[in-house]
């Protein structure tokens, strides 16, 4: 089975598998989720592309996001 890529694991995969990613994600609203206690509802049910989507992240800001979350995470 193939593994899947970073941004279709869901958002609690990415972060046990790679750490470094919750600074990123912090700087574009994940600390505000946390902050609003709905942080635990959302993280098992929606992977990166559904986080930049709940953050209204253009697409510019976007790609920024994965190249970013990609290098540290690779």
């Amino acid at each position: 089975m193939k593994e899947r890529s970073f941004h279709e694991k869901p958002l609690s995969e990415l972060l046990r598998d790679c750490p470094q990613a919750r600074a990123v994600l912090d700087k574009y609203g994940l600390k505000k989720l946390e902050e609003d206690d709905i942080l635990d509802v959302v993280l098992d049910k929606i992977n990166l592309k559904g986080f930049c989507r709940l953050m209204d992240m253009e697409e510019e800001v976007q790609a920024s996001v994965w190249q970013e979350i990609h290098r540290l995470c690779k």
